[in-house]
Formats: C-alpha cells, sequence, structure tokens
C-alpha cells in the first residue's frame, strides 16, 4: 500500500511540480469520511503506481487554492507537474472511473 505523503503550503508547489503522475487528497482532520477513504486511495495509488499527498485543506489555504473545493475528500490528479482534474469521492468505483477517463487506470 502506498503510503500517503503530507503536503503544506510550503512544500507544496515543488513537490507537485516534481511529480510526473500522483493523486492529492484534500482532507480536513474533523472528516470522517476522509478519514474512510484514505487507505482506499492508498490501495488504488499503489495499484496505479503512483504516488498519493494529503494536504489539509483547513491550515493550507494556498495549496487548497490550486483546486476547487465543494465538498472533502477532493482527489486532484497532478501530471507533469500540473493539477489537471479533481473529484470528490468516498467511492471506490467513483475513483476507478475518475482515473480510467484519465488514462491511469483500467478496469
Amino acid at each position: 500500500m502506498t503510503e500517503a505523503i503530507e503536503l503544506n503550503d510550503s512544500n507544496f508547489a515543488s513537490s507537485i511540480s516534481n511529480s510526473k503522475l500522483a493523486l492529492v487528497d484534500y482532507y480536513a482532520t474533523w472528516c470522517g469520511s476522509c478519514r474512510m477513504a484514505l487507505p482506499m486511495f492508498k490501495r488504488v495509488a499503489a495499484e496505479a503506481q503512483i504516488d498519493l499527498f494529503k494536504v489539509d485543506a483547513e491550515n493550507n489555504v494556498e495549496a487548497r487554492s490550486a483546486v476547487n473545493i465543494e465538498n472533502l475528500p477532493t482527489l486532484a490528479i497532478v501530471k507533469d507537474g500540473k493539477i489537471i482534474d479533481s473529484i470528490s469521492t468516498t467511492r471506490e468505483e467513483g475513483l476507478r472511473e475518475f482515473l480510467n477517463s484519465h488514462g491511469i487506470l483500467k478496469g
């Protein structure tokens, strides 16, 4: 299982700019759905062989501004150092469909 690497405002830009392909999990410490979904995010990221970053959306305003967050958790795809899309989901099927639509995960 892939471990999620914690990012913050000071290392967010440099970390994603160095990433070829990754997921960013925007969460809040009080969010039960975020805690529940994290193991699934780790498992799917490991299967896709991509990095998984996580950002506390409440305490990292600059990193949060990179995506439009309406609900938590929100997952963003980083491709060649840029965020290309995001989704709010706690369903594995939804995450798999999202990644598949971007050619990242098949099946």
